[in-house]
């Protein structure tokens, strides 16, 4: 079995389980049997409606042990230290591969390690896409505590803009923002904003990449910071990186860009 152990948490955004569910899909398709865990009752339900198999809860990177045993793969996409018993990973699996999306080089004994940003490997989900019939969305990200769109609804309006509503944002927020925006579009949906939508403005970094990949026109609105590699990363994919929304967000020409989701699966391959 192979375990794909996803950080979730209501707090923060679901850029881990979006690759974590890219990857489930094409490994899924070549017939590796496979269980994604998670830590929040809210995202499992939110990757069923992603049509994916109901996951499985765990509370920390330190509870996979509690379900993973001695013969199996674990692929870990996760920000939280790796200490304690965790260390003892590669001794108690079969193998450990954990995805590093951080600046930083990590210290993981016995794991494979791959360096998403540091060596520019994007994960993310590679869509059938046909024509594109929707235009302009900006997607802050999953989780918006501190109301940072509230506080920036001036940089919104008269920009003919939809937005997606996070799975962790607050009931009460919503009316706030109908007054700026078209149209609130539920977490649910998010494949189909991929599918849809030309133009795409996003906060989001695993957001960004994904929606490149499907052909979109895709800005980065720099409302939550990110690290210097993920935004070097951006910038060398021609995703434009700014603290306002541009006029014409058409005239964005990103690179055509390819996922990298078959060479972490053909590592993957080596430890079944």
């Amino acid at each position: 079995m192979l375990y794909l152990y996803a950080y979730t948490n209501h707090k923060s955004d679901l850029e881990s389980l979006r690759r974590v569910a890219a990857l489930y899909k094409d490994l899924n398709e070549r017939g590796i049997e496979c269980e994604i865990l998670l830590n929040d009752y809210r995202a499992q339900l939110l990757l069923r409606d992603w049509g994916l198999p109901l996951a499985t809860t765990i509370e920390t990177i330190k509870d996979i042990d509690a379900v993973a045993s001695i013969d199996d793969v674990v692929l870990i996409d996760s920000p939280e230290k790796i200490e304690g018993r965790v260390l003892d990973y590669p001794n108690k699996f079969k193998k450990v591969i954990y995805i590093n999306s951080s600046c930083q080089k990590i210290e993981f004994d016995g794991a494979h390690i791959i360096n998403i940003v540091l060596d520019k490997k994007i994960i993310a989900s590679n869509l059938d896409v046909d024509k594109k019939s929707k235009d302009s969305i900006f997607i802050f990200g999953d989780s918006d505590y501190d109301k940072i769109i509230l506080k920036n609804l001036d940089l919104f309006k008269n920009k003919n803009l939809d937005l997606y509503w996070g799975i962790y944002f607050f009931v009460k927020y919503e009316d706030s923002l109908k007054e700026v925006f078209n149209d609130i579009i539920e977490p649910e949906e998010y494949y189909d904003i991929l599918k849809e939508y030309k133009n795409i403005v996003t906060s989001s970094f695993q957001i960004a990449l994904e929606s490149a990949i499907n052909g979109a026109n895709v800005q980065f609105l720099k409302l939550k910071d990110i690290s210097s590699c993920q935004e070097e990363l951006l910038k060398s994919l021609d995703i434009k990186i700014s603290n306002i929304i541009i006029d014409d967000l058409s005239v964005l020409l990103n690179k055509k860009i390819k996922n990298s989701n078959n060479e972490i699966i053909n590592i993957i391959y080596d430890y079944m």
